[in-house]
């Protein structure tokens, strides 16, 4: 390949999902892993390993801003990433295992349940605003053996389908009564931990790329950076149907082998 239409590609791989992923309040992943097998000719194992590099990395700058507006319960993130991180472990070495053709189909099927969800969450959220709620405001919240249970098994499905997991972590900490502010916050400091060790998992069996880590992680910096100050423009409920579709139709072309 080229070095230029590389770099290209690898300038795209991170802005694209990084843009939306703070522009639309909902992981890159989606879109960066089929990126990566059609850009960057990677097969998907690779691309699970490269993406959840990729989100440990460049998480950080969100999860200080979320920290210093009291958007993170500790002590439930502390447990809830323990439990998913050893979730994504077990999730990670049956992806490592399984046949590719059927980690497609249960790639490309969690991506069309998402979307579909996505569309519904859009609709039913329609011109709702959320009160924002911090930790300064509130005495505990629940972290106990249930709540352990259920982010084990959300670790689980974000490592067989190589996601950020917070998708999975945000419905969970919100039918635990967490504010949805602080479920952000707390869902993007455990997707640190979380897919940090998927990535070391998939490393560890030689699925991952160092070079593409460095240079699309650097470039997701900058552009969630851009996404989210262009949040202040924007119906957040229509781009999230949108993008629900979007992913959706993603999830189809990868379970078919289209991607």
């Amino acid at each position: 390949m080229d070095v230029w239409l590389l770099i290209f590609y690898i300038f795209i791989i991170g802005a694209i999902p990084g843009f939306l992923s703070s522009w639309l309040g909902i992981g890159g992943c989606f879109l960066r892993i089929p990126m990566l097998m059609a850009l960057l000719g990677l097969s998907i194992k690779y691309a699970y390993g490269v993406n959840m590099a990729v989100i440990a990395l460049s998480t950080f700058p969100g999860v200080l801003a979320h920290y210093r507006m009291g958007h993170i319960y500790s002590k439930g993130a502390i447990v809830a990433s323990l439990a998913a991180s050893a979730g994504v472990l077990a999730g990670s070495m049956v992806a490592i295992y399984l046949p590719v053709f059927i980690l497609k189909i249960i790639f490309g099927m969690a991506c069309l349940f998402i979307g579909i969800y996505m569309i519904y969450k859009a609709i039913k959220t329609k011109g709702i605003t959320p009160p924002r709620i911090t930790i300064h405001e509130i005495e505990s919240l629940p972290y106990g053996l249930s709540f352990s249970a259920l982010m084990f098994a959300a670790g689980i499905a974000t490592g067989l389908c190589g996601f950020g997991g917070g998708i999975y972590y945000v419905p969970v900490l919100t039918a635990f009564m967490y504010p949805m502010h602080i479920a952000i916050g707390t869902s993007s400091l455990m997707m640190i931990p979380t897919a940090g060790v998927g990535a070391v998992n998939l490393a560890l069996h030689g699925y991952t790329n160092l070079l593409y880590i460095a240079g699309i992680g650097l470039v997701t910096l900058v552009f969630t950076w851009v996404g989210a100050r262009a949040t202040k423009s924007v119906k957040a409920w229509m781009l999230r149907a949108v993008f629900g579709g979007l992913i959706g139709a993603i999830g189809i072309g990868v379970a078919i082998g289209w991607i």
